[in-house]
């Protein structure tokens, strides 16, 4: 008896587990889409219990459906990209329709007319038009495609510049209200989300252009499938390979042959500023055993040298001697207090000859240019001024996305898609003697997916992904920060640092129909 108690005890337990599995994978965003219609005859009647082939010839994947009572089909889980769809139903004619189109988190609404006829019989449809407006929940958002990405200028070539253009969205990334660091984004179904400030324009994988299938930002209304946070869900997909081999290459770059130079850098007597800039790329992608395994690489890399004019104040000679000048507010006159007279005046405190040699030697090392900064604004040359110089900004980005799609089985795909981002970036230094702050900024990720079509009313989709964050920042001085305030800062004082932050992210929706 006791055992029959306790059989029944981890039988229930088991059941309970599974419950809360499924209902928690309904918090899942996959980046899948879904087609859905109604089968009918000529004169409108729906037809029940005609078969549903729907077919991805380019990666072989093929799903079926059975039209309901009411003559409804519904095929969900489906890897975004361009499907026939061939229905077939005793006593009519085979229809096929060509060049249907899915989106990203897009469902689109395919209704089939039969005509009366012998099965062996084939009525063929051509379409190409996406289903870019969303008539089947609340939802709101658009879905952009690879030809807008790829046509579209961009800075960098980063689709992020793109999420900010749906209605509702600010280009700070506040999406309908919500703050914005709310927004959650996932590629591929897994979460890319920079954990410090979730910014909408910044995700943790850089985005390559060729690598990008499509997107969608789904401003308000996220179904329970994607709703995580309270702001925009934005479901990135990447590119597979498909039976035909396809590849892209492009190039650009810019230089400083034509510029002019900054206003107040000839001013100065400053040279103009250079600038080199190259940015280059491509994709290819295609089957490793047709209709079974297939590739996708891209990569994407950048490389800058451009000059920022910098302004820094520093001490005029005078200063540097001890002197200290300023405007008698009776006379107007300038007037001037030595050391001595400064001594004399502080007693207890008198002159620290240390502060004095180093502003003595800071008035050596760079002698003051531009004297609309600090105290020497024309007619009123003080104690201190602007040392002005064009302080190189230097850029080495790579970015690496690889991914392989394999058909183990009619009812069984499988993926893995990898990332790799090695950026180095070097900022304004404090002067040209000193070192250069940089940024070495190398995040990582990578996701496994299965999809498994259980049945042609049940679909299982499973994904693992890891995104890793991680950046190094060179200070330019670890020493104790020692500065003359409004007068002179030997450095910038801007201090090492590292982070890294590893996300694992698990997902699994099931879909009943």
């Amino acid at each position: 008896m006791r055992k029959t108690i306790q059989s029944a005890i981890s039988s229930l337990v088991c059941v309970m587990i599974i419950a809360l599995a499924v209902v928690a994978s309904a918090s899942a965003q996959t980046g899948t889409s879904s087609i859905r219609g109604t089968i009918t005859d000529a004169q409108g009647q729906v037809i029940a219990g005609a078969t549903i082939t729907i077919k991805n010839e380019a990666r072989n994947i093929t799903r079926t459906a059975t039209s309901e009572g009411n003559g409804a089909y519904n095929i969900t889980a489906l890897t975004p990209g361009d499907y026939v769809i061939e229905v077939e139903a005793q006593g009519f004619k085979k229809s096929v329709t060509t060049g249907v189109k899915t989106l990203v988190d897009t469902a689109s609404t395919i209704n089939l007319s039969l005509e009366v006829g012998a099965v062996t019989e084939v009525v063929t449809v051509s379409s190409s038009t996406e289903i870019t407006v969303n008539t089947q929940d609340a939802t709101l958002g658009t879905a952009i495609g690879n030809n807008q990405i790829i046509q579209l200028p961009l800075p960098d070539r980063n689709p992020a510049a793109l999420l900010t253009l749906q209605a509702g969205v600010t280009k700070e990334g506040y999406v309908a209200g919500a703050r914005s660091d709310q927004s959650n984004i996932t590629l591929d179904g897994v979460d890319i989300n920079e954990a410090q400030t979730n910014s909408l324009s910044s995700p943790v994988l850089r985005l390559n252009a060729e690598a990008i299938q499509e997107f969608r930002v789904t401003t308000v209304n996220a179904n329970p499938s994607q709703g995580r946070s309270s702001g925009a869900q934005v479901s990135l997909v990447t590119k597979g390979g498909t039976n035909e081999f396809r590849g892209a290459l492009f190039y650009g770059g810019r230089n400083d042959y034509f510029d002019a130079n900054d206003f107040f850098n000839n001013r100065s007597g400053v040279k103009r500023p250079a600038r080199r800039r190259h940015f280059y790329g491509g994709a290819i992608g295609g089957p490793i055993i047709k209709d079974k395994i297939f590739f996708f690489y891209s990569y994407e890399g950048l490389q800058e040298k451009r000059g920022v004019p910098v302004t820094r104040t520093v001490p005029l000679p005078s200063l540097g001697q001890g002197i200290v000048r300023y405007r008698n507010a009776t006379t107007g006159a300038i007037e001037q207090l030595t050391a001595a007279n400064i001594a004399a005046v502080f007693p207890a405190a008198g002159t620290n000859p240390v502060a004095i040699a180093a502003l003595a030697d800071a008035a050596r090392k760079y002698p003051a240019n531009d004297f609309n900064a600090g105290d020497s604004a024309p007619t009123r040359l003080l104690n201190t001024a602007g040392y002005r110089f064009n302080a190189p900004i230097t850029e080495d980005r790579d970015s690496h996305v690889a991914r392989f799609d394999f058909n183990v089985a009619t009812n069984h795909q499988v993926f893995g898609r990898a990332n790799y981002i090695n950026d180095n970036l070097g900022n304004v230094q404090n002067f040209p003697d000193t070192p250069q702050p940089s940024t070495w900024s190398h995040p990582n990720g990578f996701t496994v997916g299965h999809t498994w079509t259980v049945s042609n009313s049940v679909v299982n989709n499973f994904r693992y992904g890891l995104t890793r964050d991680a950046f190094s920042t060179q200070g330019d001085s670890g020493a104790n920060a020692i500065s003359f305030r409004f007068i002179f800062s030997p450095f910038l004082f801007s201090r090492t640092l590292n982070r890294t932050t590893p996300v694992q992210n698990i997902t699994n929706d099931t879909s009943w129909i």
